[in-house]
Formats: C-alpha cells, sequence, structure tokens
C-alpha cells in the first residue's frame, strides 16, 4: 500500500465522525467524467455520496445552502457570485461521514471531484462548513490536489464577545471535517486578539494532523500570567459551530 498523499502524522482515533459536505452549482454534462489521473482521486470515499440535483427542485430543501442564514451570509459577501449559483440548472452535493480518518486522503479525492466539477461547468463552490462561497478561479487557485493547508479548510473568525463587554471571541469553523471539535477563545482583550488568532491556528493545525486536545492541560501563553484551562464542550447541533468545541477563555 502506498503512502497516503495527505498524512495525519499526530493521528489517534478520536472517535468521531468526521463530516465532509460541499455544494458545487453549474451545469453539468449528464456524461460527465472524471479523468481520476488529472484531478489526483480515486473517486468517491466510502460514506460520502456525490449526487446531481436540479437546482430548482434541491431550493424546496430546509437545508439548501442559499437559503436561511447561510443565504444572506454568502449573498451579502457575493451578491454577484449568489445570484449566479440561484440561477445554475444543476446542483451536485457532496455529503456523508468517514470514521476518524487515518490520513487525509479521502479529504484530497474529494477536493479532486470538486475540482473537476468547476472545470466541467461549475460556476460556484459552497463550502457550509466554513460558511464560504467560491468562484471557479478561487476554488483553483485556493485549492490544490497536491498541497494541504489547513487554513484552507478552516476559518478563523473574530468578533465581539457578548459575554464579556469590550472582549473579543476567537473562533473556528470547520475542524469536522477533521473528526476533531472546533476553537473557542472567548473574554480576549484586545492587544492579544493576534496572539488568539494564532493560538487558534496551532490547535486548528494539531487536530488535523490527527491529534486530540488533552482536556487535563492548562495553556500557557507567554506574557501572559496565568494559564487558561480547556474543556470540550458543545455538541455537532450547536449552531454557533455546527460542531463540538474546545472551549478556553482568557485570563482576567
Amino acid at each position: 500500500m502506498s503512502a497516503p498523499a495527505w498524512p495525519r502524522p499526530e493521528w489517534r482515533d478520536g472517535g468521531d465522525e468526521a463530516f465532509l459536505l460541499w455544494f458545487v452549482f453549474g451545469t453539468f454534462d449528464p456524461g460527465f467524467v472524471i479523468d481520476a489521473h488529472r484531478y489526483r482521486t480515486r473517486g468517491t470515499p466510502p460514506g460520502i455520496d456525490v449526487v446531481r440535483y436540479e437546482n430548482r427542485a434541491l431550493a424546496r430543501w430546509d437545508g439548501y445552502p442559499l437559503a436561511g442564514t447561510l443565504g444572506r451570509l454568502l449573498w451579502e459577501e457575493d451578491a454577484r457570485l449568489f445570484e449566479r449559483a440561484t440561477s445554475a440548472r444543476d446542483c451536485t452535493m457532496l455529503r456523508g461521514s468517514i470514521r476518524d480518518p487515518a490520513n487525509l486522503d479521502p479529504l484530497r479525492d474529494l477536493v479532486g471531484t470538486i475540482t473537476a466539477l468547476v472545470d466541467g461547468g461549475g460556476v460556484a463552490v459552497v463550502d457550509p462548513q466554513i460558511l464560504s462561497m467560491f468562484d471557479a478561479t478561487q476554488w483553483r487557485e485556493r485549492f490544490t490536489a497536491d498541497v494541504f493547508r489547513t487554513r484552507d479548510h478552516v476559518l478563523i473568525l473574530c468578533s465581539d464577545d457578548e459575554r464579556n463587554a469590550g472582549r473579543s471571541w476567537v473562533h473556528t469553523r470547520g475542524m469536522r471535517k477533521f473528526a476533531r471539535p472546533d476553537i473557542s477563545i472567548r473574554n480576549v482583550p484586545p492587544a492579544a486578539v493576534a496572539i488568539a488568532g494564532e493560538l487558534a491556528e496551532r490547535f486548528a493545525e494539531f487536530q488535523a494532523m490527527g491529534g486530540i486536545v488533552d482536556e487535563s492541560r492548562e495553556v500557557e501563553v507567554d506574557g501572559v500570567p496565568h494559564g487558561m484551562r480547556l474543556r470540550v464542550a458543545g455538541a455537532p447541533d450547536d449552531p454557533e459551530f455546527n460542531n463540538r468545541h474546545v472551549a478556553l477563555d482568557w485570563p482576567v
């Protein structure tokens, strides 16, 4: 067996499932066939469904990504691309779960499949787990089956912390792709936002590589007099993450 193209050198089985979900809008030939060698994909991983729908029919589904809160966010992000996706004839949905994978080659396979769909008539790719939509050019520039970069697949956000006045909330979305919890750092003072962002990125990278966060550890940051205790909280139906999350509170 050949070595994985996208390995997870820190991998331990965490017992969860990696959840994968994308929507590709466009016009696709009924006889469309993917060149596996060109797009560096072994095909559809077990546990994942790739299904083409008529866009108008899919729009009646409760989980349609161009409706509701996500639809409003995507429209605000790029109204012109949103309209192109809405008016597209077809939508191909890639969706399913894989038990905590020992490597990221299944993700690589799907990146290749989506790239092939983009080249074969796709105009917009929606990744609901990171609240993002890409046009064909953006997708090709950001994603490649040759190189894995955690930040391509995970979103790091910073917003006002409604629980702590004058403080920020730094958090991620997208870690469920790796069968790992997202990161939530609350009570971050203005001067520490960049440091908290780097901390969230390090946690994301460690977990994407297969690492499991030890809840018994205390996180220490240079220049901060007290460590931060962490805990894993939440559930996959938590609307703030659509996932569990590693919760940390910046020391007062």
